[in-house]
């Protein structure tokens, strides 16, 4: 008798072991910062104001692909962002400040939220800017600019996400991710303009229209993984 109690307590020992070794990829994953991003401000004085627009949505959604492809970052789904947004009243075209975003974030269970805002010199140079806010603090700890030529706009996007990722201190990406990434970061600025108003699409409601804009898209341009994704999950999501 007390050699099978002595056989079966390290056995046991061992099945946790093992469950334990199982569960902590999930928690490692749990303990990842969760970051959301808001509508950016569309700070262009002009004829320029209108046509760049799209980009109040298509920045944030941008800059949230490119810091998801690190696994050690979680984000929030834009959704759930627009539903907080609706719920508070808050219009997507009005300035965000650090108050109303931390409150979001809280809400939304995030760490980190991102804000920012686009201009233009009206001469073909774009300037996107960001801001972290640390949700527990309430203030803007990282702050981050990207600026250049306005058909590099996949470029500067791809820059301002580096500049965030650096200050969250985020490990380097997997070779794979490297590859998705320096592709999604060589798109034209038609490309890449397209994306920004099927998101902007997709964000006022008009989902069918959005759809409609990414298959034209990415039956133009099948390599544009963004596009690819979005569709993939619009056409998978149940509350579309």
């Amino acid at each position: 008798m007390r050699r099978r109690r002595s056989f079966l307590r390290p056995t046991g020992m061992l099945l946790a072991l093992v469950a334990a070794a199982a569960r902590l990829p999930s928690q490692q994953r749990d303990s990842s910062p969760l970051i959301g991003a808001l509508p950016f401000t569309n700070s262009i004085v002009g004829s320029e104001r209108a046509a760049l627009d799209p980009l109040v949505s298509g920045v944030p959604e941008l800059l949230l692909i490119e810091l998801s492809r690190n696994p050690d970052v979680r984000t929030v789904e834009p959704a759930r962002v627009r539903r907080v947004l609706a719920s508070q009243k808050r219009d997507p075209q009005a300035r965000i400040d650090d108050e109303a975003a931390t409150r979001i974030g809280r809400i939304l269970g995030a760490q980190w939220m991102i804000l920012g805002s686009f201009t233009s010199d009206g001469r073909g140079t774009l300037r996107v800017a960001a801001s972290l806010v640390n949700v527990e603090s309430g203030q803007a700890e990282h702050s981050a600019s990207a600026e250049g030529k306005q058909a590099n706009l996949a470029g500067l996007t791809g820059q301002l996400a580096e500049h965030l990722g650096r200050d969250l201190h985020l490990a380097g990406l997997p070779q794979d991710s490297r590859r998705a990434r320096d592709l999604a970061q060589k798109a034209s600025y038609e490309t890449t303009m397209a994306f920004a108003r099927a998101i902007e699409a997709r964000d006022a409601g008009r989902v069918q229209q959005a759809i409609a804009m990414l298959q034209t898209l990415v039956s133009g341009h099948p390599e544009y993984e963004p596009a690819q994704n979005e569709l993939r999950r619009l056409h998978s999501d149940p509350a579309r």
